[in-house]
């Protein structure tokens, strides 16, 4: 895995569209270059991750690939998910980094996040329990979470004081 990783780090931008995923096709490449033992889309097309990797001693890691013409990745509606390896390309730099979530998001942001969600629903019900809610065309609400990333110098992954940093610990990870 340690040399798989160190060759992801040579790659150059690839986009990743649904219709024409090149960034994880190059990142499968590798995969099977490496003769290490995977499983693609293991939760369908749309889900995370994109691949999962099986290792000798039979212990499983996700990976998850990223790419944007930005210097940051587009998260959306899905929180970078604990224990996953993030492999990112950037158009602007025309390189890749990897990260583990858990780099990205601390334990403490994600439960901000999660009570921020909760308390959000229970805003929603008490305005859908109001019988002035119903709508005769069923017009209703509901809450999208989406993640951004703002902050000079907080959001470019690749000049982040941290970068060198998160590579190391994906690089030197015990696998």
């Amino acid at each position: 895995m340690n040399q798989f990783f160190s060759e992801v780090l040579t790659l150059g931008y690839k986009s990743n569209s649904q219709d024409n995923p090149l960034h994880e096709l190059q990142v499968e490449a590798l995969l099977v270059k490496y003769g290490i033992n995977y499983q693609a889309q293991p939760n369908g097309i749309q889900n995370s991750p994109d691949f999962r990797v099986t290792l000798d001693n039979g212990k499983t890691v996700d990976l998850e690939c990223k790419s944007s013409k930005q210097t940051y990745p587009t998260y959306n509606g899905g929180l970078p998910k604990k224990g996953v390896v993030y492999i990112f390309s950037s158009k602007r730099y025309n390189e890749t980094t990897v990260y583990f979530a858990e780099d990205i998001v601390s334990d403490k942001k994600r439960e901000q996040f999660s009570n921020l969600i909760e308390e959000l629903g229970v805003v929603l019900k008490k305005h859908q329990s109001n019988p002035d809610w119903e709508d005769p065309r069923g017009l209703d609400f509901y809450i999208r979470n989406m993640y951004v990333q703002n902050g000079a110098g907080k959001k470019d992954y690749f000049k982040h004081q941290d970068r060198e940093k998160c590579e190391q610990r994906v690089l030197n990870y015990q696998w």
